[in-house]
């Protein structure tokens, strides 16, 4: 929340729009905690102090933020309604800011749903208008996501780079908190370069970052993320234990896509270890819960996991059924190692990907 983003329309508005703001800096930190509900309650209030003034950046900007919080709680059709008004509000105030954040959201629905063109295209847009503005740490952040499509579609180059440019535009603000976003994000990539040492690396700057800052939600996302890594290394116990306290901070919260996240790992490694019967119970649960939260690229990520472990259990038919469904996620939005990995995986069984 920038200093300007709550700037009241006259005189006779400075009092609530300094509640409004007060009750926004405590939904940001009940966010941080991942307490959504409580964060859902103090934007909803904020906004309700506003609702009789004339649209400002800041109305935009709590409509974005409920957006936000129903995003994390994996309700998407409900996120896209506000950022939708978000980003009608903000051109009736005439803040391009507000107007290239609510279009970058919105784009990360679109991804989400797994319509990646159209996320693309609300990305440029978003970009353009926050480059109107200014507006260097929006400007990242679009920078970051781009990155994040760019690793989707296989262009691991183009998304090294994305992450590169993004960091930069981080340092120059100081802006750690960002700066611990895209450190979470590198080390995805890293992962999938199977660089794990520089992967571990960056998830470690990112997690002192994180709980310097008592962000439990970045925490539990670069815990998930580093403990792939330990996974693919085969050291288990560690990945064991950052799964564990990634667990404890998202189930004491309310962000579902993060709680699928963490759940399709501790099936991936208790697979690992041969305990078949609770992989099968997490990764059940991951995806019930990716389904809804309509991710398509988790969902898909879930149901190659499915696939591997009913091979083990002696059930290829099974392990076919729950690739294909896994491949035709992954085709769908274009992710290209993804969808190799899965195509490779049916081949060895013996059966052609059916084309989508």
């Amino acid at each position: 929340m920038s200093g300007t983003d709550g700037a009241p329309p006259s005189e006779s508005w400075s009092e609530p729009f300094g509640r409004a703001v007060s009750l926004a800096r405590d939904a940001r930190q009940s966010e941080q905690e991942g307490r959504l509900t409580d964060a859902l309650e103090s934007y909803r209030a904020a906004l309700r102090i506003i609702s009789g003034a004339p649209p400002t950046p800041m109305t935009a900007n709590l409509l974005r933020w409920i957006g936000s919080v129903h995003r994390d709680m994996g309700r998407t059709s409900e996120a896209e309604r506000f950022y939708e008004e978000s980003l009608r509000t903000a051109r009736e105030a005439g803040t391009a800011a507000g107007q290239a954040a609510a279009l970058n959201c919105s784009a990360a629905m679109a991804q989400r749903r797994g319509d990646l063109d159209a996320a693309e295209d609300l990305y440029g847009r978003a970009g353009r208008l926050a480059a109107e503005a200014g507006e260097i740490r929006l400007a990242g952040m679009i920078e970051q996501n781009l990155g994040v499509l760019a690793n989707i579609r296989g262009d691991l180059d183009a998304a090294l780079a994305r992450y590169r440019a993004s960091l930069r535009a981080f340092d120059q603000i100081r802006d750690d908190e960002a700066r611990s976003w895209v450190l979470n994000n590198m080390g995805m990539l890293l992962n999938d370069l199977r660089q794990h040492s520089r992967a571990e690396q960056a998830f470690e700057q990112g997690l002192a970052i994180a709980r310097g800052r008592g962000d439990g939600a970045m925490e539990a996302a670069l815990l998930t993320n580093l403990a792939e890594g330990l996974i693919a290394e085969g050291r288990h116990e560690e990945a064991g234990r950052a799964l564990v306290r990634a667990r404890q901070i998202v189930d004491s919260g309310d962000d579902l896509l993060r709680k699928a996240e963490v759940r399709k790992f501790q099936g991936v490694l208790a697979r690992e270890r041969r305990g078949y019967e609770e992989a099968d119970l997490l990764l059940g649960e991951a995806l019930d819960m990716a389904r809804e939260a309509e991710d398509v690229l988790v969902l898909s990520e879930i149901q190659r996991e499915i696939g591997s472990l009913r091979l083990l259990r002696g059930r290829p038919d099974e392990a076919r059924t729950a690739w294909q469904e896994a491949l035709a996620g992954f085709q769908s939005i274009d992710a290209t190692l993804d969808r190799q990995l899965v195509e490779q995986a049916l081949a060895q069984t013996g059966v052609e990907a059916r084309p989508t």
